[in-house]
């Protein structure tokens, strides 16, 4: 197996270094690096959506929980979904018709400040490293599981490779690579259901021995407060997701931007199926890891056949990879493009502003290696913390603020810092008494955000009609 994945794995860098070096060659502004020219089609387009999403936290933070709860946590897929439904009904069309190059971009410019475009590039770094945490433990438990080496070295080599690639091609590097990363990671999953069937002794036995070991496995490990919570998070964080909303900016036009959005729901359907089937099946063989998060790793090493494992794992891999790349890119262009190019030096040449966002790019890789080493939870538990704060301030200035004009500069800033507050207040407060009253602190975050949001515009000085007339067209 050792060989097997060492030769996969060479074989896969020189695909991924061969389209970075490609894609650098077309890279010649800061629209190319951010936007790829606006040049994405829908199937790459929503084979890159599908990568951004399925990140460490859905192959080794979702299929651990399947391992440990059982059925009960698919669920939550419904709420992913909701939420790119309104993406695609009311976010992705009018932001890929404005045609920024980020998200603090669209928000400058709906609100007519660019302090609150800077605020909001402040908060996708801090809530984005907290996902790249993540991403980065997750590696660490891979590579302890699989070739029992130190979890420092995995994520620094996720480092080197993803800034490296990211810094050479920007987002039309990442996308190609996102395309092969997705098909990866399917072809992987669709080969190991079967072959952990077969040794788990049918559908029929493996079903009675995880009741037989506890029966809400098959049932309901979680409770209906617990799942809509859940499912809440993942919906309105994905409906507003920086990450995910930059890449619309990449996409040819507004078509192209609906199109992708369901091409990546079919990818996650498949997938997130496939990983529930793994999950339990993986139980079944391993009843007693000593980490749920270990199960996606041990499974490919100790049952699939040696190319399929190693398949599965550098799919694994370039899962995390691809989750990692698009948050570098978002946090790098909100440094280099809404702080840097705004702020610090408007008059920056395009080869400065480039070169700005691949250092920025480096930093903020090496930074959530600190506290990645410190597991402070495991993997599915970290992303649904971040899922909680992304929603918490950005849901309503997004979704609200492209769909109500009279939303002002003053109520986009009270309900973003208002919403991440609230939020991060209950979650060390309130949230220990979830099991009794069931209000979750992203429902408190969005709620607060909703209601400051709208009071304060109510009474504050109304956006510029040049500025309204952008997103919702003349009176």
């Amino acid at each position: 197996m050792t060989g097997t994945l060492a030769a996969v794995l060479i074989v896969y860098v020189f695909v991924v270094i061969g389209i970075a070096v490609w894609s650098a060659f077309q890279t010649k502004t800061e629209e190319d690096f951010i936007v790829a020219g606006r040049s994405i089609g829908p199937f790459v387009g929503g084979a890159v959506l599908a990568a951004t999403q399925i990140s460490a936290g859905t192959v080794v933070g979702t299929l651990g929980r399947h391992y440990f709860t059982g059925v009960s946590w698919w669920y939550i897929w419904f709420g992913v979904w909701a939420g790119w439904l309104t993406s695609a009904f009311f976010v992705a069309p009018k932001l890929r018709r404005f045609g920024a190059l980020t998200v603090p971009d669209y928000i400058a410019t709906r609100f007519g400040s660019e302090k609150v475009g800077a605020l909001a590039a402040i908060l996708i770094i801090v809530s984005y490293s907290i996902y790249l945490v993540a991403q980065f433990q997750a590696s660490g438990e891979i590579a302890r599981a699989v070739l029992g080496i130190r979890p420092l070295t995995a994520m620094l080599v996720i480092v080197a490779s993803t800034s490296v690639y990211t810094m050479l091609g920007g987002v039309r590097s990442s996308s190609y690579i996102e395309l092969l990363q997705t098909l990866l990671i399917v072809f992987g999953l669709l080969i190991a259901v079967p072959v952990l069937l077969n040794h788990a002794g049918g559908f029929g036995q493996a079903m009675r021995f995880l009741d037989s070991m506890d029966p809400r496995l098959l049932r309901w490990y979680y409770g209906p407060k617990e799942l809509i919570a859940f499912g809440v998070a993942f919906s309105l964080s994905i409906a507003a997701a920086p990450y995910e909303m930059t890449r619309y900016y990449s996409m040819r036009d507004e078509k192209t931007v609906k199109q992708a959005i369901a091409i990546a729901i079919g990818f996650q359907f498949i997938i997130g199926l496939s990983v529930l089937a793994i999950g339990l099946l993986t139980r079944v063989l391993f009843p007693n890891l000593a980490s749920p998060d270990q199960a996606s790793s041990i499974m490919a090493f100790e049952v699939l056949p040696p190319l399929v494992g190693a398949l599965l794992i550098v799919g694994m891999v370039s899962a995390i990879m691809s989750t990692v790349n698009s948050i570098l890119l978002v946090t790098g262009a909100s440094v280099a493009h809404d702080l840097y190019g705004k702020f610090i030096r408007p008059d920056a040449s395009q080869a400065r502003l480039v070169g700005v966002n691949r250092i920025a790019i480096v930093v903020l890789a090496v930074v959530p290696v600190f506290f990645a080493l410190r597991e402070f939870g495991d993997v599915q538990t970290i992303v649904i913390e971040q899922a909680k704060f992304i929603a918490s301030f950005f849901f309503v200035p997004v979704v609200i603020g492209l769909n109500w004009r009279g939303g002002t500069a003053a109520g986009a800033t009270a309900g973003m810092v208002g919403g991440f507050f609230a939020c991060l207040v209950w979650e060390f407060t309130g949230q220990r008494g979830f099991a009794t009253h069931g209000i979750d602190a992203v429902e408190v975050g969005v709620v607060t955000s909703l209601i400051l949001f709208l009071a304060v515009s109510r009474y504050t000085r109304p956006v510029a009609e040049e500025n309204v007339r952008i997103f919702f067209g003349t009176n």
